[in-house]
């Protein structure tokens, strides 16, 4: 645009004034500066039609004195510059702009894509490593196509490894609401083996920690009493394990076999750390869904 901005002052300063173009850029100014842009980049890179890079190709040069390409298209009813396409140097800053003007005017597409585009004008030489080069480093596609950093992945625990009967090391949360006729509340206690992966679901209507107890008690009179606890550090999971360390374990262990349930809590606002359970809340509520629907 630049270009015929100044060719267009070139043209007014050899006329008189009442002679001199004016108002916008028309198509054939742009055609004008088109085709000098193409020649500087070609005299500038090739010495003639014999030049080394040239001596495979059929190169012939136009009315306009530009270098181009004869195709096998050449009886072919269509536009010159698809029959007989331009023929560029691969190494030259008005090819690179070239590309990149393409690459973004079709929203950033991919090599392919461009080099599509520009065959149906263009003869650039090692056209895939030239466009490829210029797509490489577009800044924006570069933003985008960055991958994210990739961390090791550390070891699993020990209470995840150890021989241990089922459900004798869990994690515990909460899934839901679900909502039940007349508008009740009702919430998911999902226990679940941090070795074997099984699962065992309550229904509780509280999230009170007193709710949260009589789950666990009807857990416990099904699957057994746990040694080890995992849970976040929602209120009434931290008031439960208030309550059972009430429990005067010492007087129990004398007249029983029961240990002490050791109830260990995930740092807060990290639910990472507690992935092994968040991992099936997010399965049973998938599923959940899938066979209840919209259905009360």
């Amino acid at each position: 645009m630049v270009v015929s901005w100044v060719y267009r002052f070139i043209d007014n300063c050899r006329v008189k004034k009442n002679f001199r173009k004016l108002g916008s850029i028309t198509v054939e100014e742009r055609n004008r500066a088109e085709i000098s842009l193409i020649k500087i980049a070609q005299r500038e890179s090739f010495t003639g039609p014999q030049d080394k890079r040239l001596q495979k190709l059929q190169i012939l040069e136009d009315e306009n004195g530009l270098f181009r390409i004869k195709t096998r298209l050449s009886l072919k009813d269509d536009l010159k510059n698809f029959k007989f396409p331009i023929v560029l140097p691969s190494e030259h800053s008005m090819v690179e702009k070239l590309v990149r003007w393409k690459h973004c005017s079709l929203g950033h597409a991919g090599v392919q894509i461009v080099m599509t585009n520009l065959r149906e004008e263009f003869w650039i030489l090692k056209y895939r490593k030239t466009v490829r080069k210029v797509v490489k480093n577009c800044v924006i596609c570069k933003r985008f196509d960055a991958r994210s950093i990739e961390t090791p992945t550390a070891p699993l625990p020990v209470d995840r490894l150890r021989a241990a009967s089922v459900f004798e090391i869990i994690g515990v949360d909460f899934a839901g609401p679900l909502y039940l006729k007349g508008n009740q509340k009702s919430w998911i206690v999902i226990y679940t083996c941090a070795v074997f992966r099984a699962i065992h679901l309550e229904l509780t209507t509280s999230l009170t920690a007193e709710s949260f107890l009589q789950s666990f008690r009807r857990y416990v009179a099904r699957r057994g009493r746990p040694s080890v606890v995992y849970s976040d550090n929602g209120t009434n999971l931290v008031g439960a394990n208030n309550l059972i360390k009430r429990i005067n374990w010492e007087t129990v262990a004398k007249y029983s076999t029961v240990n002490k349930i050791d109830w260990k809590f995930i740092p807060p606002s990290a639910p990472w750390w507690g992935g092994f359970w968040e991992r099936l809340v997010g399965m049973v509520k998938r599923i959940i869904r899938k066979v209840l629907g919209q259905t009360s």
